[in-house]
């Protein structure tokens, strides 16, 4: 047995160094370690856009190897993992809950061309006001408006994999991890119904600025409910920042006029029954809600950030706002 696990150990070790895969270096000023530790000795200082090489993995750390040969850590928070060409076959299928088959919407290429929303990185840094929720921060302010999408409906995203808290500090080899990245590259378009429309609270995730607020959406599966009644299966989908200015017409009032409530589920606060629409955006797993019973929300899976917004009105589909 013991011989057995040492030849898996090696195998992994093997497998690890021909893997040869890239990070790049998330911002300026960026400490390099001689040990995986943050009381470590700096060999080195990054910068911004330098891409090295993955030689290890370790929880909240990279062994990454220098412009000299040498070996040096540095936190995950603070580099990007250079995405390579992916295919359907790299999505993990060992777990108990496959991310759906990807199935374009019809969009003539004409139509869309690649853009992403500007964005202000003094204002607030991609990784917010950073800690431990740097990572799954830069995830939330991505500014990309994809061209095609993954049709899901509530209960698509309610049966994709519980994932544990600490998901992005597992190793990129771990099945959960890749699930994690696999998911998280999709754009999505989740059809529902529109149970509540709020402002988000001061978040880490736009640097604990007053003013600078999400908006937060929650979707059900149907309207024949009253949606405070079945919120333990409600889809969070925001709205940030950065959309907001992009998209004037986003905003939490306008929004309200589509949902049952607005603001809170006290009964002064339910507008109508939910209306039905589609949004549009990246699949997203806010490890911070991924443990303990969820009373008010389905799964710690989100749509986030939003990228495109429709209602469905006299018989039709129609879009609201748009980045442009």
């Amino acid at each position: 047995m013991r011989r057995r696990l040492l030849g898996f150990v090696l195998l992994f070790a093997l497998l690890s160094v021909q893997a040869q895969v890239p990070v790049e270096i998330r911002t300026n000023n960026v400490k390099a370690r001689k040990t995986p530790s943050t009381t470590a000795a700096v060999i080195a200082t990054l910068h911004k856009g330098e891409v090295f090489v993955i030689t290890a993995d370790e929880p909240y750390w990279y062994e990454i190897t220098l412009r000299n040969g040498k070996s040096a850590w540095v936190r995950k928070s603070s580099c990007t993992v250079v995405d390579q060409p992916e295919t359907d076959s790299q999505v993990p299928t060992n777990l108990t809950n496959p991310i759906p088959t990807i199935s374009n919407q019809p969009v003539a290429a004409e139509a869309c061309s690649a853009k992403a929303v500007p964005a202000d990185w003094n204002v607030c840094p991609a990784a917010g006001s950073g800690g431990m929720y740097a990572q799954a921060y830069v995830q939330k302010n991505r500014l990309n408006v994809p061209c095609s999408y993954t049709a899901m409906n509530v209960d698509d995203v309610l049966a994709l994999e519980p994932l544990p808290q600490s998901v992005r500090a597992l190793p990129d080899t771990d099945a959960q991890a890749q699930y994690l990245k696999a998911a998280e590259t999709r754009a999505v378009m989740v059809e529902g119904f529109l149970a509540l429309v709020k402002d988000g609270g001061q978040e880490g995730v736009n640097c604990k600025s007053s003013t600078r607020l999400d908006t937060h959406m929650e979707l059900a599966d149907t309207d024949s409910q009253d949606p405070k009644n079945n919120r333990g299966k409600h889809v969070i989908a925001e709205i940030t920042p950065w959309f907001h200015e992009a998209v004037p017409s986003w905003t939490t009032q306008a929004m309200g006029n589509y949902a049952s409530y607005v603001g809170d589920y006290r009964a002064s606060a339910q507008v109508h029954p939910p209306g039905k629409i589609r949004v549009y955006g990246y699949l997203f797993f806010d490890e911070a809600h991924a443990t303990g019973a969820q009373s008010w929300r389905g799964t710690a899976w989100e749509v986030h950030p939003i990228t495109k917004i429709e209602v469905f009105e006299n018989g039709i589909w129609t879009e609201i706002g748009g980045v442009q």
